[in-house]
C-alpha cells in the first residue's frame, strides 16, 4: 500500500437534480448499494490517485463518490479521480523545467493525457470537478467560505475523529463575493496590506455548481497530525472572518494580523512536508 500524505479537502454536494438522468440513475444505484465512509472513501481516492501516477499510464479503472442525504435528500459529490489525475499532472509539469518534469512525468505519459482532458472538455463544456485538496494544510482561502458555528469536531480515541465545516452553496457564495469584494477594494486603495490569493477563483469555481449544493471543508488526514487541544483551539476559521471584516473597514494592520495568525498556526505542518 503507497504512503498517502496528509490532505485536506474541499468538497462540494450537488443535488440529484443537477445531474443528467442518467447520471442520477447512476449515482442512486451507487448509494443503494452502500458507498464508503467519507474518511475511508478521501484514502481510497488518493490511493487511487498515486497508483495512477506510477503505471505506464494515467488511466483510472473507476470513480466513485460521496452521498449525504440532508432533510430527505440526496446529495452527491463526485470524485472525478480521472479528472484530477490529468489535471494535477499537467500542473506538475507546468511548474517544473522540462528535465525535472521528464524525469517523474515523462510526455509520453502526459502527452495523452492532455489530449484525452481535451477531448472530455469539448464533448462536456460544463464539466468540472466537486473536490479541491491540499497536502500538509488548509488554504486560507477555504476558511472564508465558513463561519465558526459551522464547525463539527470529533475528538478523543475514535475512528471517527475530524474537524470539519459545512455550509450551504448560498453563504459560502455569498461569503466569498464579500471576500473579493474586500480585496479589490484594498487594492484599489493601496498596495500594502495582505492579499488572500486565489480568493477568485474560489468565487468562480462555486458559481459553476447548483444553487442549491453543500459545500465542505474536511481536515481529514491533517486530524492526525494534530493533538484534541490543537484542533479545539484552531481558530482559523475566526481569523480569517476577522482579516475580511478589518478589510472592509480600511484596518489593514488588523487584518495583516489575523492573516499572519492563520499562517503561523501552518507554518509547522507544511515544514513537515519539506522534511518529508
Amino acid at each position: 500500500m503507497p504512503i498517502v500524505s496528509p490532505a485536506s479537502y474541499l468538497r462540494v454536494y450537488e443535488p440529484l437534480a443537477a445531474f443528467s438522468a442518467a447520471e442520477r440513475s447512476r449515482w442512486q444505484r451507487y448509494a443503494a448499494a452502500g458507498p464508503p465512509s467519507r474518511r475511508a472513501g478521501s484514502r481510497s481516492e488518493r490511493v487511487v490517485s498515486l497508483l495512477a501516477a506510477v503505471r505506464p499510464t494515467l488511466d483510472v479503472a473507476d470513480e466513485s463518490a460521496f452521498v449525504q442525504w440532508i432533510d430527505g435528500l440526496m446529495f452527491v459529490c463526485p470524485w472525478s479521480t480521472q479528472l484530477r489525475v490529468w489535471q494535477s499532472a499537467l500542473e506538475f509539469r507546468s511548474v517544473l523545467p522540462d528535465r525535472v518534469a521528464e524525469a517523474f512525468l515523462p510526455r509520453r505519459i502526459t502527452d495523452p493525457a492532455e489530449v484525452e482532458l481535451d477531448r472530455w472538455k469539448s464533448r462536456r463544456p460544463t464539466l468540472k470537478v466537486h473536490v479541491q485538496s491540499c497536502t500538509w494544510m488548509v488554504p486560507p482561502p477555504w476558511f472564508l467560505l465558513f463561519d465558526p458555528a459551522e464547525r463539527s469536531l470529533v475528538t478523543g480515541d475514535t475512528a471517527e475523529r475530524s474537524m470539519i465545516y459545512r455550509t450551504t452553496m448560498s453563504l459560502a457564495r455569498r461569503r466569498a463575493a464579500r471576500a473579493v469584494e474586500s480585496v479589490e477594494t484594498l487594492r484599489a486603495a493601496s498596495s500594502e496590506g495582505p492579499t488572500v490569493e486565489g480568493v477568485g477563483d474560489l468565487a468562480r469555481w462555486l458559481g459553476s455548481f447548483h444553487p442549491q449544493s453543500r459545500v465542505e471543508l474536511d481536515y481529514d488526514g491533517l486530524v492526525d497530525l494534530l493533538d484534541d487541544d490543537m484542533l479545539r483551539r484552531d481558530s482559523s476559521v475566526e481569523d480569517i472572518v476577522e482579516a475580511v471584516g478589518a478589510l472592509r473597514r480600511g484596518r489593514t494592520d488588523l487584518a495583516a494580523e489575523a492573516y499572519e495568525r492563520v499562517l503561523v498556526r501552518w507554518r509547522p505542518l507544511q515544514a513537515r512536508e519539506s522534511a518529508s
